[in-house]
């Protein structure tokens, strides 16, 4: 392990998980730094994994927004976009993983950057699957791509 990986882990102290409360609530910004993890279930907290033995993953994006809870708050706001395919009893969307993926597309983006924007919207709910748990969220997004410097020898200056 290098001096490198321990600072890096020393910085980082994570952010806070928007808590998306009723619909129509939305979190924007810029995306700051990414991460897959595997999914854990929630009722035992063990890793999740699918019928063929691939674990289930989870993408963690973190978004600097403009938000703030106390002095202290940085702004930095993380969002959990998790898969699965539902069919919508109130309202609209899809799971927060396809909403971004539909909204890379809308951009002509093919990758998801850091610096990039990103704006996830929760816009219905799902049919309850699971008796005793709460249905699926349902989000919509929107992306813009990270924005690219020019050189000035690019320009023909």
């Amino acid at each position: 392990m290098s001096t490198q990986d321990v600072n890096d882990f020393l910085k980082s102290q994570g952010s806070k998980a928007f808590s998306f409360e009723a619909i129509g609530d939305a979190v924007e910004g810029e995306i700051t730094a990414m991460d897959l993890r595997q999914q854990t279930d929630v009722q035992t907290g063990e890793p999740m994994i699918f019928k063929s033995g691939a674990p289930r993953m989870v993408m963690v994006v973190t978004l600097q927004t403009t938000l703030q809870d106390d002095e202290s708050d940085d702004g930095a706001r993380t969002v959990w976009c998790r898969g699965g395919n539902y069919v919508a009893a109130k309202g609209s969307g899809t799971s927060s993983l396809t909403a971004v993926k539909e909204a890379l597309r809308r951009a002509g983006a093919t990758d998801i950057e850091l610096g990039g924007w990103l704006r996830m919207e929760w816009t219905g709910e799902a049919k309850q699957e699971n008796r005793g748990f709460n249905p699926a969220k349902l989000y919509t997004a929107q992306y813009k791509a990270a924005r690219q410097a020019i050189s000035l020898d690019e320009m023909g200056g």
